[in-house]
């Protein structure tokens, strides 16, 4: 295990957003079911909100494993008394003969986030359509133009063609733009928006009790034997999964790991191509690398929820009808009806592989995208893994929907959809002085401070923006202080300074639109 591969004992070593934890007992570990882990019996009392996904709620795992059951529900009682997210310290805690040295330095608090905005009264949610509105009138010239410049510039110039252009001001659509030959219904692709799509259906598995513990090891293909088996759900959420992975600042294709998973060796398995080519290279938790690898990862462990729930009772997910189902839910059920009533004669008398691959095994997880009215269209490999890390297709329109279900803090028609705190946690930093500029499956800004790694130059306000963005120039901006939903999609070169550029674009846009209330760090300190 990790503990044993960094020279102490199982389970010794457990991070979260930089807590470090060092044991002197050996806890009994986890069962070795592969979904086990994540479908145990939740806690009695689970902690409301950001906290429940904060840090220190990692260390409270390995305290339940390693004290006797008085002792855990006073820890749980207790929780509040820790340093809060945000804060820098070293705590020693002698409980029950454990020893933990915890070391919290995350970028910002529950007390930095500016507060979601509920629904507007009065206001329809767009799971049928948008409706639509107009641009605050002081505004209106220069949003028009700011859009404008963008949409005429060409593959050549700087941020490359714009394809469309999205904007949802307090909950309406205010303004779009498309390209010839793109419109309201063109699918495109998400590319690595769909880490953030990623990470919202693993925080809908969590609100429907199909995962207890982030913090728990997310189920994976690694042996048991295997240090990766250990690395935890929050781990690979956030990038500090540790493994040997190189993406972002590979100088040749050869060396680009995302390139060789997905057009090289692995493009018929990319898990299989994880398992053989990338060894762990840190302890988990304690370094921040951007990795397109560990999102597939948690698209097959979705996929393997679905195939492990006998022993779990969610909560209820309330029936979507017939005529509710978006047409790419419709075409996943005839797919996988189709697999299973063409299955050949040996399969028939096995037919669970068929319904654990594609199709089959992500149609659960499509319900969200059902609620939403966000016709997305995931895409899976030859093997039937779900590509969590790169492809789910929608339009401009749809992926506005998904970044208003953020905004409106995983609320949806008056139901939570994701857990309370989900959202928060994934806007907020991972690691305090190592990837600042991520956090589960968001990217967020750096608050005014340096970015790390250095090349994020994510430095301008508003600063409460966070962003779901992919390959060559797809954005989604979600600005609460605005009461704001930004998409743009388009083909940009990756290379030069089009990122900064586009990072700069779409924050030049969001200050644009009046302030609903201060972030803690205002853009104007002279504001009153």
């Amino acid at each position: 295990m990790f503990g044993k591969w960094f020279g102490m004992s199982r389970h010794a070593a457990s991070s979260c957003n930089g807590a470090l934890m060092v044991s002197e007992v050996e806890p009994e570990g986890p069962a070795s079911e592969e979904a086990s882990s994540s479908t145990a019996k939740r806690s009695e009392d689970p902690s409301p909100g950001l906290d429940r996904f904060a840090c220190g709620s990692g260390w409270r795992w390995a305290l339940r494993r390693a004290m006797p059951v008085e002792r855990d529900a006073a820890l749980r009682r207790s929780r509040n008394r820790y340093p809060p997210r945000g804060s820098t310290s070293l705590t020693m805690t002698l409980l029950g003969g454990l020893l933990i040295w915890s070391a919290c330095g995350a970028t910002a608090s529950a007390q930095d986030l500016v507060a979601l905005l509920p629904q507007p009264e009065g206001l329809a949610w767009p799971t049928e359509g948008w409706e639509v509105g107009s641009l605050p009138e002081e505004i209106a010239a220069d949003v028009q133009a700011h859009v404008d410049d963008v949409m005429a510039r060409q593959r050549g110039d700087e941020l490359g063609e714009t394809r469309a252009v999205v904007i949802i001001h307090r909950g309406k659509l205010v303004l779009e733009a498309y390209r010839d030959g793109f419109g309201p219904d063109t699918k495109q692709v998400s590319w690595s928006m769909a880490k953030s799509i990623t990470s919202a259906l693993v925080g809908r598995s969590v609100q429907l009790g199909l995962i207890d513990d982030i913090d728990y090891p997310m189920p994976s293909p690694f042996a048991e034997d295997d240090p990766r088996r250990e690395i935890t759900w929050r781990q690979w959420l956030t990038m500090t999964d540790g493994l040997d992975y190189l993406e972002i600042g590979a100088e040749t294709m050869a060396e680009n790991d995302v390139i060789q998973m997905t057009y090289g060796p692995g493009r018929y398995d990319v898990i299989q191509y994880i398992v053989d080519e990338l060894p762990p290279a840190h302890e988990p938790g304690m370094h921040w690398n951007y990795s397109t690898a560990g999102f597939h990862l948690i698209g097959r462990a979705l996929l393997e929820l679905s195939r492990s729930t006998e022993n779990v009772k969610p909560v209820e997910d309330p029936i979507v009808e017939a005529e509710d189902l978006t047409p790419t839910s419709v075409q996943f059920i005839e797919r996988c009806l189709s697999g299973v009533m063409n299955a050949t004669e040996g399969q028939m008398s096995d037919p669970l592989p068929v319904m654990r691959q594609g199709p089959c095994a992500l149609g659960r997880h499509m319900r969200l995208f059902d609620r939403l009215g966000m016709d997305a269209q995931p895409e899976f490999d030859a093997a039937g893994n779900f590509l969590g890390g790169s492809l789910v297709w929608a339009s401009a329109r749809d992926f506005a929907k998904f970044g208003y279900l953020y905004l409106r803090d995983g609320v949806w028609e008056g139901d939570r959809l994701l857990p309370e705190g989900w959202v928060d946690f994934s806007r907020t930093g991972a690691l305090g002085d190592d990837g600042n500029v991520y956090g589960a499956g968001w990217w967020i800004t750096t608050g005014g401070e340096e970015p790390s790694p250095d090349y994020q130059l994510r430095t301008s306000p508003p600063w409460d923006s966070f962003a779901a963005e992919g390959h060559e120039g797809q954005t989604l901006y979600v600005v609460p202080s605005r009461d704001l939903v930004i998409v743009r999609l388009g083909l940009m070169p990756n290379g030069g300074n089009n990122w900064p550029a586009l990072f700069e674009w779409n924050q030049t846009l969001a200050s644009m639109f009046p302030e609903t209330r201060f972030a803690s760090t205002p853009d104007n300190a002279d504001l009153p």
